[in-house]
């Protein structure tokens, strides 16, 4: 049936929506596994297979890659290192993963007796992988740390000073991808790096200026009061310096406006009370947590697992805890309501639109694409129109409200499907949404509801 002349109507039948009580793996977020190399081994470290054999569990997206450079600690990095590096990369590439990558001289707990004595040595390595952090920035989502410190954790160093941290943080932001984040061990680092107690604002998130690029990540989330030190206890309205650390309801607060634009993940440790199931809940929405290591602390995440979520909401009321804190580390998208409107406006165009909400910990920090398909059941008419909107502007539970003007002069059949699709053209990944309603096809679209054209 061919429409030849104008379509004056429209019947929108809406499919019924709710959310689904599930993780959904998408990029950048949820929990992850860590790997560990040594610069000069062509295999992993812990498990011993040859680095073409690593593999990665499916569900997990990220992989938090850690890479030894203690045999160098006094010499530049031979080519051989510096292969065993690309080598490396390239095999999380084939699994698919983006990478969190920690390069660090010490895995006992001895970062003063394992890291360079020069400083000079540090700033090398770092040059010397420079072309490889800039060839694979597409798929290195995070560098963690400034490769000092015991475990790579910028504690237990020689460099802590003022005056060290600012040189390694500028060098590794010259030396690494313009899409990288540097993740700082305490937020007090990133005061002192940038001289200000103001977080990042919206104007210069996501720009090239340094401080942009710079987010945090925490391997003692609710270990105590302090998280094992993160913390301090001088109130934010009495701290004299820039580098001193803020009580813990200062430095959440902190955490929960900067980490608006940058992300923020890392362990959870020492089981007690502070990381309860209420608690946990309260601290990573505040924190706006992306991503957890999936194996520490086993103690923390068992309670979690034998814990109900404590949630009011029916949907989430009998899950565990640990089921409703995997599926929101970072973000989470559901569609909330979605119309077309059955008449024309004075330009003969339609109106679809829909309502998103993030139900996540966090942004999504990254801009994908957004577009209404309407396709016929057997995708042989496919139509899109792109959204203008920037999804990492998608905070945690602020309703997002998109529309776009729909022509159907093209439209040749009576029924059609109107969809809408999110794609992140980095990983090269449609995004998973939590509604009820559909799966999506194999375009990556979610059916939305149906329409019949009349004329």
């Amino acid at each position: 049936m061919e429409y030849k002349g104008r379509i004056t109507k429209l019947k929108w039948i809406p499919l019924p929506r709710t959310e689904k009580a599930e993780a959904l793996y998408n990029p950048y977020c949820g929990f992850y596994s860590i790997y560990r190399f040594f610069a000069d081994s062509r295999t992993e470290a812990v498990e011993g297979v040859p680095i073409e054999e690593v593999r990665a569990e499916p569900s997990k997206q990220l992989c938090l890659v850690e890479i030894n450079l203690l045999p160098f600690n006094e010499t530049e990095l031979p080519e051989e290192a510096l292969e065993i590096v690309r080598m490396i990369f390239e095999r999380f590439i084939e699994l698919k993963k983006q990478m969190v990558v920690r390069f660090l001289y010490d895995w006992e707990g001895k970062g003063i007796l394992s890291e360079p004595k020069d400083i000079a040595v540090i700033m090398n390595h770092m040059s010397q992988l420079e072309p490889l952090l800039k060839e694979y920035t597409k798929h290195i989502y995070i560098l963690q740390g400034l490769f000092i410190g015991s475990w790579g954790e910028m504690h237990n160093s020689r460099y802590l000073s003022e005056r060290h941290i600012a040189r390694l943080a500028r060098h590794l932001y010259e030396c690494s991808g313009e899409n990288t984040q540097i993740a700082l061990r305490c937020p007090n680092f990133w005061r002192m790096l940038f001289k200000t107690c103001r977080p990042l604002e919206r104007a210069v998130a996501f720009t090239d200026i340094q401080k942009a690029r710079f987010s945090l990540f925490n391997d003692g989330i609710m270990a105590s009061d302090t998280d094992f030190g993160t913390y301090g206890n001088v109130g934010m309205k009495d701290s004299k310096s820039y580098s001193e650390k803020w009580t813990r309801k200062d430095e959440l607060e902190f955490q929960n406006q900067l980490c608006r634009y940058v992300a923020n993940g890392g362990e959870v440790i020492n089981e007690c009370p502070g990381n309860d199931a209420g608690p946990a809940l309260e601290v990573l929405r505040k924190m706006r947590i992306s991503y957890l290591h999936s194996d520490y602390d086993e103690k923390v995440l068992n309670k979690w697992k034998a814990s109900k979520s404590g949630v009011n909401e029916t949907l989430w009321k009998e899950k565990t805890a640990f089921e409703y804190i995997e599926a929101h580390l970072g973000y989470r998208f559901t569609v909330e309501e979605a119309s077309l409107s059955i008449a024309p406006d004075k330009s003969g165009r339609f109106k679809a639109s829909v309502k998103i909400v993030n139900r996540g910990f966090a942004p999504c920090y990254h801009k994908y694409e957004v577009k209404f398909v309407i396709r016929d059941a057997s995708f042989s008419e496919i139509y899109e129109y792109g959204v203008d909107t920037d999804t990492r502007m998608w905070m945690p539970e602020e309703p997002v409200e998109l529309e776009a003007l729909i022509s159907t002069e093209q439209f040749g059949l009576s029924s059609y499907i109107l969809c809408i699709g999110i794609y992140d053209p980095q990983a090269d990944s449609p995004i998973q949404l939590a509604d009820t309603f559909s799966s999506a096809d194999h375009m990556g679209n979610y059916n939305l509801g149906n329409f019949t054209v009349i004329s």
